[in-house]
């Protein structure tokens, strides 16, 4: 993965985006702190807010204009001209710190707004055409890493450039100069940007109000646009609570000062960034939207235990003491706060490449602006929740508790949309935990296109087995006979296995399953089955049925790999014990035993024979059942 910060392809794209980031989080960070420390309570807290929603209002305003400017324009180019108007902008934010004036601040930062609205699309469209498709999601992590390092850098710098140490002895010169300077750096790698000459032809539609409109609806043009966009749209939501009023908690909860503020904010900005490494990590450098869920509902534990953890200290405790110094009175908030950073960054990394790869090439970057559209509903929509909540009397510690419960519907919402890629997740997790497994030929596993993998059959866990070792969800094929009970059919549904019966039992059911099953191939999807049909009484192979030939028949340009699981047999889900299963006590210890996963060579589907097969899958087993 960080190879590509070697690549020119990357690097100077990285470090334009990260110091784009860096310069935004300078100004709002020292203009949130300035802020906080400098008015009244009652006006500190509106102005924070206002502030945040003048940056978030642009997004609204002009992203469907400037999607359609991404489009149509060579990207490189575009981007240089983006960031000599970030120059022009911090010319006026230097300004209004020098003479620190709160409405030109206020300009400013709206202005700034703007100019990350353009900056958004190409930023994020850029990366499916500089790339290569493997090379899309470790590049994904690295920028949205990168991004919250530089958040990270930017927020710390901003924040103590408006400390009281300095602003005693400098005033505001220094935050001053600083946004002025790294606009101009940025611009400076920006020219280093390798061509893409990837442009469109097509007349701009510069009405905002129409554009938007239109930007609105193409949200919703297939099922991963819809959920990606509407998923990024509520992390923003739900980080914007957090990123505005952690500032206020900190002081009115915690009783730090700025420093202290700065290095909350700091401990939210890591955790992002290893979140997203993480992410790429668990991910095996593959889109794998499973992980959204888990993120999800460990955003809503760590922000519930940051809101609900109680100080044990008195006001006396820290009097005198600030930042770090301080520290060890309230570590449980560090910890909780970085927590809320590693989910967050391994929920957004899937969720844009999700969105990424499947909007088309030529209107990449309106999709992306799409994006920002939504993101600005649902920000200015929370700072304006925000606003309400505060002036009906509510603490920022209870807004902060309402928005992590709220978040659990994020959860829910991708358990029910990708099932199957939960479960890919989720299986792979808990078995890699309970056994020793070795998994041979992956490789062999081909990433997408029709696909049939067949595996002997030991125990009632291997269809969850294969899962956790396969690289993309899979459809079992299952005997109608447990399809139908009823506690579990739900999950055999949302897992969308196929029920199928042999034909003298139901010579319909059969039919469908058959149909079923060339669909979901002329879909491109893996389907996974047993040509044994029964679960082994031995542990040795029973004679295959001929289904597989069937299949393989009528859809000759799908890849067949033979599958072999060693080392199930004896355990308590194997009919271990007078040909029953899940009955006394397990033949071999459960925890931690060895189970190998072996993936064989493709077989031709026009040169199937079950015993060839089977002989393959046995000799793919080895001695040990």
């Amino acid at each position: 993965m960080f190879s590509l910060l070697n690549k020119r392809k990357f690097w100077p794209f990285f470090y334009t985006m990260g110091l784009g980031a860096f310069n935004d989080n300078l100004f709002k960070s020292a203009l949130a702190i300035l802020i906080a420390y400098n008015y009244p309570k009652e006006n500190a807290d509106l102005y924070i807010q206002v502030s945040a929603g003048l940056f978030i209002l642009p997004f609204f305003l002009f992203s469907g204009v400037s999607g359609q400017i991404c489009d149509k324009y060579e990207k490189s180019g575009l981007m240089r001209k983006i960031k000599s108007l970030e120059i022009i902008v911090m010319l006026l934010g230097f300004y209004s710190f020098y003479t620190n004036n709160i409405n030109l601040q206020f300009i400013s930062i709206f202005l700034m707004g703007t100019q990350s609205t353009l900056f958004g699309p190409v930023k994020y469209s850029i990366l499916p055409l500089a790339l290569d498709k493997n090379e899309i999601l470790p590049g994904n992590s690295l920028t949205s890493m990168g991004t919250f390092v530089f958040i990270l850098a930017g927020t710390i710098l901003g924040g103590y450039l408006v400390s009281g140490k300095i602003t005693q002895n400098f005033g505001l010169n220094p935050i001053a100069i600083s946004v002025l300077f790294f606009a101009i750096l940025g611009r400076i790698f920006s020219s280093y940007i390798p061509i893409i000459n990837e442009k469109n032809n097509f007349k701009i539609k510069l009405n905002p109000f129409k554009v938007t409109l239109e930007a609105i609806k193409r949200i919703n043009t297939n099922k991963h646009t819809t959920l990606s966009i509407h998923g990024i749209s509520w992390f923003w939501f739900f980080g914007f609570f957090f990123m505005a009023s952690l500032p206020s908690f900190v002081r009115d909860v915690l009783k730090g000062d700025e420093l202290t503020s700065t290095l909350f904010l700091t401990l939210i900005s890591i955790g992002m960034g290893v979140g997203s490494i993480l992410c790429n990590y668990f991910s095996e450098n593959k889109l794998k939207v499973g992980i959204v869920p888990f993120a999800s509902i460990g955003l809503t534990v760590s922000a519930l235990c940051f809101s609900m953890t109680e100080t044990t200290f008195t006001p006396t405790d820290i009097d005198g003491l600030s930042g770090i110094e301080n520290f060890s009175l309230y570590w449980k908030h560090g910890l909780y706060v970085f927590l809320i950073g590693v989910f967050g960054g391994a929920y957004i990394v899937p969720l844009y490449t999700l969105l990424q790869l499947k909007t088309p090439k030529s209107q990449r970057s309106q999709y992306i602006a799409s994006n920002n559209i939504m993101n600005a509903i649902y920000m200015v929509s929370a700072a304006l929740t925000s606003l309400i909540l505060l002036s009906i009397g509510l603490e920022v510690k209870e807004i902060f508790i309402t928005v992590s419960i709220l978040n659990i519907l994020s959860f829910l919402f991708f358990i029910f949309s990708y099932p199957s890629d939960f479960y890919l997740i989720l299986f792979k997790f808990i078995f890699k935990l309970i056994y020793r497994m070795e998994i041979k030929g992956q490789e062999n596993l081909p990433e997408s296109g029709p696909t049939v993998v067949a595996s002997n059959h030991i125990s009632f866990l291997d269809p969850l087995l294969i899962t956790a070792t396969l690289n993309r969800p899979p459809i079992f094929i299952m005997d109608q006979m447990y399809f139908d009970i009823k506690p579990l059919q739900w999950f055999f549904k949302s897992a969308r296995a196929i029920p199928i019966t042999p034909k003298k039992v139901n010579e319909e059911i059969l039919s469908n399953a058959m149909e079923n099953i060339q669909q979901r191939l002329n879909q491109g999807e893996l389907i996974s089955l047993f040509p044994e049909a029964y679960i082994s009484f031995d542990g040795e192979l029973r004679k295959f049925k001929t289904g597989i030939i069937e299949i393989s028949r009528k859809h000759n340009d799908c890849i067949i790999i033979p599958m072999a699981i060693s080392g199930m047999w004896g355990s308590w889900f194997s009919r271990i014990k007078n040909n029953k299963a899940m009955v006394g006590f397990p033949k071999r210890r459960a925890i931690r035993t060895k189970i190998t996963i072996s993936f064989g060579t493709p077989i031709d589907p026009n040169k199937v024979n079950t015993d060839d097969l089977q002989k393959i899958i046995e000799d793919l087993r080895g001695a040990i059942r």
